[in-house]
Order: C-alpha cells, then sequence, then structure tokens
C-alpha cells in the first residue's frame, strides 16, 4: 500500500471544480437531487422524533442565523445543519450511494448559503463538490466482503459531503480545504450500524447519525478557515483513514480519481419508497406481483423472498414504532399487497396495530440467495431479490429484481420525484409555495440569492 499525499490530491480536486466547467446532465442531477432532500426535511419535520431535535436546539436560543425547515423558527448555523439533516433521513426516503449522501449535502448547502446570500450556481456547485468527493472517498475506503459482515458504517465517510459542501460555500483555498479534510477524519463517526437495534426490532433513534456527521463537517471548515492546523497524512500509510474508519483495505486511485467527465452524481439513487435501500429490490418484485396478478391478500397461502444476507439477518423484524417502519421488510411487503399508499401514510401508528398487515407479514420467509449475497458488498454493484408468491388457486408467482427503481439503470423520472416532493411538501408548505419551491429548484442557476428558497421553506405564522 503506497503512501501518497492524499489529502492535497483531494483539495486540489475539491478547488478545481467550477459551475462554467459542470456538464449540463450533472447540473441537473444536481437539481433533482437537492429538490428530493427538501421534500424528505419537509416530511421529517412532520414526524415525533423531528419535532423533538428540534425543540432540543429551540431550547438552547442562540442567534438566529439559519431556517429550521418546515418550521418557522431560526437557530445558529450549525444547529441548523444538525437539525435539518437529521429531518432529511428520518423516513429513509432520502438518496443513497452506498449511504445517503444529500442528507449531509443539500442541508449544509442551502444553510450556509442563505447565510451569506449565496447565488444558486454557487449553491450547485457545492453540492456537486460534496458529493464527488465524499462517494470517492467512499469507494477508496470501502471494505471487503467479509469486513463487511462484523463492521459497517456509512456516516463515517460522509462527514467528507458536508466538509467540502462548507469548504466551496465558505470560499476556502486549497491549502484550508486540506487542513478541513484533515479536522474532517478526526471529527469523524465511528461506523455503528451493526448495532442499530435490528434485533430487538426497535431502531436506534439516530440511526446514521447524519445530524451529527453534518454538524463535524462544517465545523471541519470553519475551524480550517480560523487556521487550525491539521494532519495532511491523515489517508495515508498503514494507519491512515481508512483504519480509523473500520476498514481492511485502501484504494488511493479511487479515492483521488479525477473527474475527467465521471461524475459520481450521476451514479446516485433515488427512492420511490420510504424504506432502506436494501429493501427495494424485493417491494420492486412484490409490488409487480401485486399489480400484475389477480391475487387478493385473503388468497396468499406463503411468500418467499430470496434476497441479499443484510435483508435476511436485520430486516425481517415486525416494526413496534413509526420510525421502525423503513427497516422491516414484512411489514413493507403487507403495505404493498394491501395496496397502501406509499409515503407518509407508512408512517401512521395505527397500521402497526392492523391486524390484516400482521396476518401478511407472518407468512413472509426470508432466505438468502448467495449470488446476491456476493454483489452486495461491491463498489459497482447490483441489489437483487426474487419474490415468490404461493396462493390458493393460483400455484406459484415469482418475479425477480436485479436493478430496483431509482438505480441510475432504471431511474425515477422527473415525474416521479416531482410527485414525491409535492407529496411531502405540500402537506407541511402548502400547495402554493410547494409549487414555488419547485420552480425555483428547477431554475436554480438563475437565483442570485439563496434567501429566496429557503425563506419559502419556512412556514408562515
Amino acid at each position: 500500500m503506497q503512501k501518497t499525499n492524499t489529502v492535497n490530491k483531494l483539495a486540489e480536486l475539491t478547488k478545481s471544480i467550477n459551475f462554467k466547467e459542470l456538464p449540463c446532465e450533472v447540473v441537473n442531477q444536481s437539481k433533482r437531487l437537492i429538490l428530493d432532500s427538501i421534500g424528505c426535511m419537509l416530511g421529517g419535520s412532520m414526524q415525533d422524533q423531528g419535532k423533538r431535535i428540534f425543540n432540543h436546539f429551540q431550547a438552547m436560543g442562540g442567534i438566529q442565523q439559519a431556517t429550521v425547515f418546515g418550521t418557522r423558527k431560526k437557530v445558529p448555523l450549525k444547529n441548523a445543519i444538525y437539525i435539518n439533516s437529521y429531518l432529511a433521513t428520518i423516513l429513509d426516503f432520502d438518496d443513497t450511494y452506498d449511504g445517503h449522501p444529500a442528507s449531509t449535502i443539500v442541508p449544509v448547502a442551502l444553510n450556509s448559503g442563505e447565510l451569506d446570500g449565496i447565488s444558486g450556481r454557487d449553491i450547485i456547485t457545492s453540492v456537486i463538490a460534496g458529493y464527488e468527493i465524499g462517494i470517492r472517498i467512499s469507494n477508496g475506503i470501502k471494505p471487503t466482503p467479509e469486513r463487511t459482515h462484523r463492521v459497517r458504517g456509512i456516516n463515517t465517510w460522509q462527514i467528507f459531503c458536508a466538509t467540502v459542501t462548507a469548504a466551496k460555500l465558505f470560499g476556502l483555498n486549497q491549502d484550508q480545504i486540506a487542513h478541513a479534510l484533515s479536522h474532517a477524519a478526526i471529527h469523524a463517526p465511528v461506523p455503528s450500524l451493526r448495532k442499530w437495534g435490528f434485533k430487538s426490532g426497535k431502531i436506534q433513534w439516530l440511526k446514521n447519525n447524519l445530524g451529527w456527521t453534518s454538524y463535524g463537517g462544517v465545523l471541519s471548515a470553519q475551524l480550517a478557515q480560523l487556521s487550525f492546523i491539521g494532519d495532511k497524512t491523515i489517508f495515508d500509510g498503514q494507519d491512515g483513514f481508512w483504519i480509523m474508519a473500520s476498514s481492511d483495505q485502501c484504494d488511493y486511485l479511487a479515492i483521488t480519481e479525477p473527474l475527467s467527465n465521471n461524475y459520481y452524481i450521476l451514479k446516485v439513487h433515488t427512492k420511490p419508497y420510504p424504506a432502506c435501500r436494501h429493501i427495494h429490490p424485493t417491494l420492486d418484485a412484490v409490488k409487480t406481483i401485486a399489480e400484475k396478478s389477480s391475487i387478493s391478500a385473503d388468497q396468499i397461502s406463503k411468500i418467499d423472498i430470496h434476497t441479499f444476507y443484510e435483508v435476511v439477518d436485520n430486516y425481517t423484524f415486525y416494526p413496534i414504532l413509526p420510525f421502525d417502519v423503513p427497516y422491516s421488510a414484512p411489514y413493507l411487503i403487507a403495505l404493498l399487497i394491501l395496496k397502501v399508499p406509499v409515503g407518509l401514510s407508512w408512517f401512521d401508528l395505527g397500521l402497526i396495530g392492523d391486524q390484516r398487515l400482521k396476518t401478511i407479514a407472518q407468512k413472509i420467509s426470508f432466505h438468502e440467495w448467495e449470488e446476491a449475497s456476493k454483489a452486495y458488498p461491491l463498489v459497482k454493484r447490483e441489489l437483487m431479490s426474487r419474490a415468490v408468491f404461493f396462493s390458493k388457486g393460483y400455484g406459484q408467482v415469482q418475479k425477480e429484481v436485479r436493478i430496483p427503481r431509482g438505480d441510475p439503470r432504471n431511474p425515477m423520472t422527473d415525474k416521479e420525484l416531482a410527485d414525491k416532493f409535492v407529496s411531502l411538501a405540500s402537506p407541511v408548505l402548502g400547495m402554493k409555495k410547494t409549487e414555488e419551491v419547485k420552480r425555483i429548484v428547477s431554475q436554480l442557476e438563475e437565483l442570485d440569492n439563496v434567501r429566496s428558497l429557503t425563506n419559502l421553506l419556512s412556514i408562515d405564522n
């Protein structure tokens, strides 16, 4: 494993990203992901956990710098970023790339941007930089499949998404960006996914801890701006960040890969369901069978799901609270079979006790599919599942999915993403403001001051 000057290379790459050189498809993708993340934040603001975290930070007081989206309040910048990043991931409806990058990028960009009245072009540029640098680090420090079985955590690398986004907006020079990245490695949270409470069926409310991840990322950029010194060898050698993050390997070429028209933001997944991405191929398969066959819920005798080990080992419990819903594969399958509308309605506490859902969930068995398990931990992977329905009178019906909806190889349309946004935003903002937010984001590069957008994300008194 060769020693490299990784931090300086990343800082140089970060500094080189500018709006004028960005391809149109990359700019358009950034606007799709910004709109999607705003919807997720607004949807999260209606949930119990979102209200509690907001109340906690509001009680601290402090200078009113940045908007908590879906409320009428402003709080200190890093507190707002913490809250909004947490809101963005509550429903598990936020985008994915071996993590949830938007939730540590978009809140940072919007809140930091509103503080100084940043232009839409600069917001877009900072968002794209956050994706590109963060994902390169993710690819480079990805553990082997064997290690992934033991320890996994996405928040650990996502701190660099927040740091780079903030660094671009704060106007840090190349040397300052290098120090900011060094600080971020020290602020990075530990990989924690294996201790989320899957066995008890009660999910840890911090989950990925993306609120802190964004807070720590922004703080890292601010400290660099104040000339705090970092260790620029933080990524390098046998004691580099990769092993600090509990990986067992490091690919420095992947970390410092030049843009060269290979923009990873184009490889980010969006979500048609408020559910862990790991379960999406199963939900696609079930949805297809439920829509195209005439099998009723009462006629189903059993359902076999064949998929990769992460789902089989962790996501087969029945939910206790609405917060648990995105990780309960049996419950999510039952919702689709009973055709409960996808979205916020899935988090209705009353549904969890519905005996019809429990009856269906009890008929579902999960089995590890070896091919799917081998593909799952890879950087270039497929998320695979096969659903098999057994029914009275109809025999056996099955559907296999290897590329779930929302994957760039099977993308959600602009209309699907817009409809998703409206379903999440309109209960909070009302339809008029929701449509105005859509319009502004679609033309974000023409916006002189992002406050025109963030002001709309504050509810009326």
